[in-house]
């Protein structure tokens, strides 16, 4: 947020400092800086404009490469948060198809236990009415 100015110039000041000061561009000035000086002087044209033009402005390119590399790394981590939820969100869907599904067969047992108590109950009501019929000579 302070790199984006929203906490203010002065938080957007320090962050630019931090990025200025931190290892990332300070050793991109000095290798950047070297390699243009080795070409110029490999080339013949040190003091010429276009060694000149290239020193002015590559401060400023590598610096807004910097600030471009870490609004990608910052977002990232916004990326791995989201995708984290997500993963919750999906496992807490799955738990909740589990537990449906448990309770669904802990139903079904039940019911079919109820019914094989009927069946019971229903075979011995009928024979005895067999054996009654039995002995009543039917």
């Amino acid at each position: 947020m302070s790199l984006l100015g929203l906490n203010g110039t002065a938080d957007q000041q320090t962050a630019l400092s931090g990025l200025l000061t931190g290892p990332e561009y300070t050793t991109g000035v000095r290798q950047g800086e070297e390699a243009i000086l080795q070409n110029a002087a490999a080339t013949g044209g040190l003091r010429g404009g276009n060694t000149q033009n290239s020193l002015a402005n590559f401060r400023a390119d590598l610096l807004g490469s910097v600030v471009n590399n870490q609004y990608n790394r910052l977002g990232g981590l916004t990326s791995l948060g989201q995708n984290a939820a997500a993963g919750v969100g999906n496992n807490g869907i799955q738990v909740a198809g589990n537990i449906g599904s448990l309770l669904n067969q802990q139903g079904a047992a039940l019911a079919g236990g109820q019914i094989a108590k009927g069946n019971v109950v229903g075979q011995t009501f009928n024979n005895a009415a067999q054996i009654a019929g039995v002995v009543a000579g039917f």
